[in-house]
């Protein structure tokens, strides 16, 4: 497990490595959605009969809806994730439609690199989830390429995602940068073959499949990355 550096730890990517595109995921990284993810969560479990725990919450971390339905009703020895999946979508889209804040230096970040790289979302979230976050913290038309869990086959931490958002941006996968927040999302841009930084959402978390770890979006400088290579 890598060890989260100083807050003035800068991203440094190899020499030579001139990023082609940016690829963000979405929930935990750029928007602070994770506490409205867990408040639906709760409300679910409750709403079943069952007593929550909070370690379900690390149990979904990064998981889009049916992959989490599916965890949920195994943890709950329960039989229909499907059921699960419904109050779980809906209940997460009662949460979003209540507002969800950006996460510190996201703003900066994004709007630091916007129309010098291309960039992109991709995240294991239902594109009507997506969409309510974005426009939430007043970031459409902002991403070249926006790519959900219902776009893809495979959501995270299959490299689809990843893969079908480079493609969108005209980027070679291993020439981009993806930054994640949780393990399943740093496997998954791994796995299609991007430079990763992660940037854990709660302490502990394994990053062994980042090439760099970060404790906050305000580390990372957008004329370092720019300038990279």
């Amino acid at each position: 497990m890598s060890a989260l550096p100083t807050p003035s730890t800068p991203v440094r990517l190899q020499p030579g490595f001139r990023p082609e595109a940016v690829v963000f995921d979405l929930d935990g990284l750029l928007v602070d959605s994770e506490d409205a993810w867990g408040r639906a969560e709760r409300a679910v479990v409750e709403g079943l009969g069952c007593p929550w725990d909070p370690a379900v919450r690390t149990l979904l971390l990064g998981r889009g809806p049916a992959d989490a339905a599916a965890v949920l009703a195994e943890f709950l020895d329960l039989h229909d994730p499907d059921e699960i999946g419904r109050r779980l979508l809906a209940a997460a889209e009662a949460e979003f439609r209540r507002g969800v804040p950006l996460l510190p230096g996201a703003g900066r970040l994004v709007a630091g690199l916007r129309g010098r790289l291309p960039l992109g979302v991709a995240t294991n979230s239902l594109r009507r989830l997506a969409e309510l976050a974005i426009a939430s913290v007043a970031l459409e038309g902002v991403f070249d390429a926006i790519v959900c869990a219902d776009d893809v086959e495979r959501p995270k931490p299959a490299p689809d995602l990843y893969t079908t958002a480079c493609a969108l941006l005209g980027a070679d996968p291993a020439r981009s940068v993806a930054f994640e927040d949780s393990p399943v999302g740093m496997r998954a841009a791994r796995a299609a073959g991007l430079w990763v930084v992660g940037c854990p959402s709660f302490p502990g978390q394994p990053t062994d499949a980042a090439h760099a770890v970060i404790g906050s979006l305000r580390e990372v400088d957008p004329g370092e990355l720019l300038a990279a290579g």
